[in-house]
């Protein structure tokens, strides 16, 4: 195992879920573990030197009841852009590359109404332009499908923006991705395609030493099924029922303990503990692909099938509805998206108006109920795999935290060291930060670092808290510090650290 493979493996480790750390040592009354309450913590990255590439995959959902969604992300998407701009101006220049892929993947075997066979749809390839883009648009230049803009010193930058064209609007553009795509939606399996199938369409989109963002937008759970899965046949309603999004929910989650697949008939109520279906090489008793096709390809590092050499560097986002509540209930499945299904009785799967089970919404903007969305229960313990991730409410009226959180997210992760919640006493902060060495024979030594002694260190290395401008867009503006005494890390060293927030 090399040294980078067995730091990315063990940052991975020590991070696990972000805020649930244990402390590394037990409190002074001596109750260690049991009940014992674990602070929340936050991760801080430290680097040698400022990551400067960063590469955004926006996965937009292209199906019908996306439209609001779609346009509300295209009108706030400057913030997002605001953040990098504010960055520049503090002296440190970001070479962003950014691509579009929609959740339009077709639909197993045998598709379905709207819905071409899988591989269909645009399977995974970057679009630079679609038919849902206004006519003046024009596509980024040159070979490939994404756009390229670096920062400049004085505001300048290098790009392949077409003449006359900004940033803002030519990915206003490539974003414009109409909602006439499947509707059942493939989000999962279109990033993967994209970024692990070598389409060529999407050569060198993905950088070696580059940050790799991916940001999940989409109103609905993730229903990516095997290309020769028979799940979406109109004749197999005996077998898997009516053919209905309710399909993907019904074989692709579980709840309840013991752990069993949702019910063709109403819940009653809100089921509990509901997770991902487990399909392990298709055995079931899922029939959508086990997500540790996805945790795996997110999570573990390039030598063990990952994305990333080292898994620190995937950074993902949802922009979807919340995972729970879950609840199924009889109703139209024809109904508007802006109304919550209503209860129909009864059951009538064959003829006329179906009555049949369906999921509701987890969430509705009660001022703009055109914002709703179903319990992302798969796409979003994907996205809680990463170390780094982030989440954020579909039904939402203003998307602008949501996108000015992932921009704080790329700038926390470019190695600025920033702490980006905030802390109760940033004048006591507890915090923990280690020196963690791979020795040649693959061993792991670790060297607890102790905090500065003020005003002058009395051993280093030790760590401090202090404001720093490429942190300022953090709730407090502070960064750790690393004091070596102008001495270098010993070799094979990841520095880790987090503070507790709460």
């Amino acid at each position: 195992m090399t040294a980078g493979i067995a730091l990315a493996l063990f940052a991975a480790a020590f991070l696990g879920c972000a805020g649930d750390r244990p402390l590394p040592y037990d409190p002074p009354d001596g109750s260690a573990g049991g009940d014992r309450k674990r602070p929340r913590t936050v991760a801080i990255r430290l680097a040698p030197r400022l990551k400067d590439q960063v590469d955004v995959l926006f996965m937009i959902d292209n199906s019908g009841s996306m439209w609001p969604m779609s346009d509300e992300l295209r009108s706030r998407f400057g913030n997002l852009l605001k953040v990098f701009e504010d960055l520049a101006a503090r002296g440190a220049y970001l070479d962003l590359q950014i691509g579009v892929v929609s959740s339009d993947y077709g639909s197993g075997s045998t598709g379905s109404a709207g819905c071409q066979p899988s591989p269909g749809g645009q399977q995974g390839k970057l679009i630079d332009l679609r038919a849902g883009a206004p006519n003046a648009c024009q596509p980024p230049l040159g070979a490939g499908r994404f756009l390229k803009y670096r920062y400049g010193a004085g505001g300048k930058s290098s790009h392949n923006l077409p003449k006359g064209q900004s940033l803002l609007e030519t990915f206003t553009c490539m974003a414009s991705v109409g909602a006439s795509g499947c509707g059942f939606e493939h989000p999962l399996e279109s990033v993967y395609a994209a970024l692990h199938n070598k389409l060529p369409e999407n050569a060198g989109f993905v950088r070696d030493g580059a940050l790799l963002a991916v940001v999940f937008i989409t109103n609905e759970d993730d229903c990516s099924a095997p290309p020769d899965s028979d799940l979406f046949d109109k004749n197999k309603v005996d077998r898997y029922g009516f053919l209905s999004s309710y399909r993907c929910n019904r074989f692709g989650q579980v709840c309840g303990n013991p752990a069993m697949l949702l019910p063709y008939a109403a819940s009653g109520k809100a089921l509990a503990n509901c997770g991902a279906a487990p399909n392990p090489g298709g055995a079931g008793p899922g029939k959508l692909y086990d997500i540790t096709r996805y945790t795996d390809f997110f999570a573990r590092p390039l030598a063990q099938g990952g994305v990333k050499a080292n898994p620190l560097d995937v950074l993902l986002v949802g922009i979807d509805a919340p995972a729970e509540p879950v609840q199924v209930l009889l109703s139209n499945p024809s109904t508007p998206g802006k109304m919550p299904y209503a209860s129909c009785a009864p059951f009538n799967d064959t003829s006329g108006t179906p009555c049949v089970p369906v999921i509701q919404h987890s969430c509705r903007n009660q001022q703009r109920t055109e914002l709703f969305g179903a319990p992302a229960v798969r796409l979003n313990a994907v996205i809680r795999a990463a170390v780094n991730h982030r989440l954020s409410s579909i039904c939402d009226d203003d998307y602008t935290p949501a996108l000015i959180e992932i921009g704080q997210l790329i700038i926390a992760n470019i190695g600025a060291a920033c702490i980006t919640e905030a802390l109760p006493d940033p004048s006591n902060p507890v915090c923990f930060v280690e020196d963690v060495t791979t020795q040649a024979n693959g061993s792991i030594t670790i060297a607890e670092i102790a905090r500065c002694a003020d005003p002058k260190p009395s051993s280093y290395p030790c760590w401090r808290l202090e404001k720093k401008p490429l942190c300022s867009t953090s709730p407090q503006g502070l960064a750790l510090t690393l004091d070596r005494n102008n001495q270098a890390a010993p070799a094979s060293t990841e520095t880790r650290a987090s503070c507790v927030i709460e």
